[in-house]
């Protein structure tokens, strides 16, 4: 007998592949509209920090999460493509509808954090290969300015990845701790190598949770069924080209 791993690795549909590929990298497009909106805008932005997070130190060893993200977010469609269509459709409804939100949310309220002020560009005598790292990171997003916080990106991503699978009998149970356990380190990520303040965690994740459960409550995903009628269409049409390819 196959174990369950195996069947769901299985199930994937090879779409979900493309499809997990493609949100992983465009919600990061989405990401940087905000800002791009911002700026238009002429919108001041805000500092989202509390007294929490002073209270927060840099472990620069938490950058592993925090880059392992991207490649944790493209999983998400495909495992959830394991489960029933409505429930996929569903989900990807969710990841699409957070992410614009989140984007509003950055263009009518932005955030910054400035680095240097943070003390993120203070020099470390002997620095580990993390702290190159993170810092390394650091010119990739912004350098020493940094925006697009609140709501964190990669709190909402992270979280709709586990709502994704969380009580699914259909996916393995190894998968579903792993899920819950990833998602958790992101969070702690984004704090410890300050990337976000903590504000910029709950924002994040309480938006993921809402959104979901709306979409799961009233089947948002029925967005996607213009979608689906198109490549209905397009199958059928290429089945009955390829039947009277055959009968000639």
């Amino acid at each position: 007998m196959e174990c369950k791993t195996l069947q769901c690795i299985k199930r994937i549909k090879p779409y979900a592949i493309i499809i997990g590929f493609a949100y992983a990298l465009s919600q990061h497009g989405i990401y940087l509209m905000g800002h791009w909106l911002a700026s238009l805008f002429g919108f001041t932005p805000f500092l989202p920090k509390i007294p929490l997070d002073d209270m927060i130190p840099i472990v620069s060893i938490f950058i592993i999460p925090y880059i392992w993200s991207y490649l944790y977010w493209a999983m998400g469609p495909m495992v959830v493509s394991t489960c029933e269509k409505q429930h996929f459709k569903d989900y990807m409804a969710a990841c699409v509808i957070s992410c614009l939100v989140g984007m509003l949310c950055l263009a009518f309220f932005p955030t910054y954090m400035d680095r240097e002020l943070e003390g993120l560009y203070a020099v470390v005598e002997n620095p580990t290969f993390w702290d190159k790292l993170r810092q390394f990171w650091y010119s990739l997003d912004g350098s020493r300015m940094a925006y697009n916080l609140l709501p964190s990106f990669h709190c909402i991503n992270s979280t709709l990845c586990y709502l994704g699978v969380m009580g699914r009998k259909e996916i393995p149970l190894w998968f579903r701790i792993y899920s819950l356990i990833t998602t958790l380190l992101i969070f702690a990520s984004t704090c410890y190598v300050k990337q976000h303040y903590v504000l910029d965690v709950v924002t994040g994740a309480a938006l993921a949770g809402i959104v979901f459960f709306l979409c799961k409550q009233f089947h948002w995903g029925r967005i996607w069924t213009p979608v689906e009628k198109l490549f209905s269409k397009r199958k059928a049409k290429e089945a009955e080209n390829a039947a009277a390819s055959f009968s000639e």
